[in-house]
């Protein structure tokens, strides 16, 4: 099954179901830790069918009596496990279909719990009748087709549900992945690829006279970075992030498209269709990453020339995902920075920070935009990326968009200004550079930022609360 959102409405349903994953299952994030469970454990604690009705019984009268008496058959189904897997999932797929536009009745905010909650349920059965039948499936390529159907019903659980079960799904979704990888071999070359080719540095790109190039400081004490937080620019940090598997050349799990197809390439993710999401054609598709790195990463590998894209080639980015709420095991790639812990308070709690996961080719774009008023570092794990930056000072010369949806985003492509329609832009003052590799870039509360991709990349951002003297005014307030 594959799906198409138009505007903004997956980004928002699936960050939106993530949040409430990392709150409402204990033990999953605390910080970047993640319940480690290994695929004997899994199966003891496979849900049965008197816990799905237990789940389901105070949505009751919310979902009706016919929703709730199919899901029970359901699950006399699949407790009885008379049925071929074939035929287990064209019984599940005409309650699933009418869960799914349930799902997609007016605003996903707006969207009941009962809906999410019982989608989440049908998907994880679905999964659980693959594995419980997979010792009677035969050959070997059938149990692969059939695995990577539950891989999908775990993932659009993960993606689409709400957290049911302590996150049971994320747990299976790691074991059936496994059990494909272990069926196919490796089917990628081992991680020996470069991160990514060298870039040249200097020099690049803007001639802008109002933009002045990005402070660079090596790992700055705690002390340090709030001194800087408190001045409210932008800058580089350099140094801090090499103690993460994800950065270091030769470790195992440092972050290459190699690595990514081999250990995780089953798995399904949102995929941001467009060159920028204020493109009228822009928009979004679940798909697996073996096949968003052969459709969009693959065709143009890791290139320095950041001026040419193929014509007609659409841009796919895994953009803005939180993507370790999903695949918990990539989370231990990385570390969480001591500075989300800076908040200008005594005491901060790494539990209130948002970690999203980019990973695209050359040329993707984020145009302009603020992050309202919270703190923000953008790491940059693998490949480059040109940044550009304004603080809110200059929010009147930007030219926010007038709609309400689209107002935290500016009506300027900063890389080529319609000065004819936006004069005051030629006055806007601002800072630029070059993220590289094991670099971060501090973004304040409500600064404007702007990101190209200048090869393949692999970037992760942290978001936080800070207090209100560390946010800026907005110039007419």
């Amino acid at each position: 099954m594959v799906c198409i959102f138009e505007g903004y409405e997956l980004r928002r349903a699936i960050s939106f179901h993530t949040q409430c994953l990392g709150t409402n299952v204990p033990g999953v994030f605390q910080p970047l830790m993640f319940r480690r469970q290994s695929s004997s454990d899994v199966s003891q604690i496979v849900p049965t069918p008197t816990d799905f009705l237990q789940l389901l019984s105070p949505y009751e009268s919310d979902l009706g009596p016919l929703v709730f008496e199919d899901f029970s058959e359901l699950l006399a189904q699949y407790d009885s496990q008379e049925h071929s897997v074939d035929e287990f999932r064209e019984q599940s797929r005409f309650i699933l279909e009418y869960v799914w536009e349930k799902l997609h009745t007016g605003h996903w905010k707006d969207v009941p719990l009962c809906w999410r909650t019982v989608y989440a349920a049908i998907r994880l059965v679905r999964a659980l009748y693959v594995i419980a039948q997979l010792k009677l499936i035969f050959p070997s390529d059938m149990q692969s087709m059939y695995l990577q159907r539950a891989l999908e019903d775990l993932d659009y659980s993960l993606l689409m549900g709400y957290p049911i079960f302590e996150g049971i799904a994320a747990e299976l979704a790691t074991s059936v992945h496994r059990r494909l990888s272990n069926l196919h071999g490796e089917h990628s070359p081992p991680n020996e690829d470069s991160p990514v080719i060298a870039f040249p540095v200097a020099g690049y790109p803007s001639d802008n006279p109002n933009l002045r190039p990005l402070d660079r400081i090596f790992r700055p004490s705690i002390e340090k970075f709030l001194d800087l937080m408190r001045i409210g620019q932008p800058f580089i940090l350099t140094g801090a992030m090499t103690h993460w598997p994800a950065c270091q050349s030769g470790s195992p799990h440092v972050w290459t498209v190699n690595y990514w197809r081999r250990c995780f390439g089953y798995r399904i993710v949102p995929v941001e269709i467009g060159r920028k999401y204020t493109d009228e054609s822009w928009g979004q598709e679940l798909m697996s990453i073996t096949r968003f790195i052969d459709q969009f990463v693959s065709p143009s590998p890791d290139s320095c020339d950041t001026k040419s894209e193929t014509p007609n080639r659409p841009i796919g980015y895994l953009a803005q995902h939180q993507l370790f709420l999903q695949i918990p095991e990539l989370g231990y790639d990385v570390h969480t920075p001591d500075y989300c812990m800076v908040s200008g308070e005594e005491s901060s709690d790494v539990s209130d920070v948002d970690i999203n996961v980019w990973f695209g080719p050359a040329n993707t774009v984020s145009p302009l935009h603020h992050d309202s008023d919270r703190a923000n570092l953008l790491t940059q794990v693998s490949g480059y990326k040109y940044v550009v930056l304004f603080t809110a000072s200059e929010t009147p010369l930007v030219y926010p968009h007038p709609e309400k949806m689209l107002s935290n985003t500016s009506q300027v492509d900063v890389e080529h200004p319609d000065l004819a329609n936006f004069p005051q832009f030629a006055l806007a003052q601002g800072f630029h550079g070059i993220l590289s590799p094991g670099e971060m870039v501090f973004i304040p509360p409500r600064c404007w930022h702007y990101i190209r991709s200048l090869t393949t990349s692999f970037s992760v951002n942290f978001w936080w609360n800070v207090i209100d003297s560390l946010i800026p005014p907005w110039p007419y307030d």
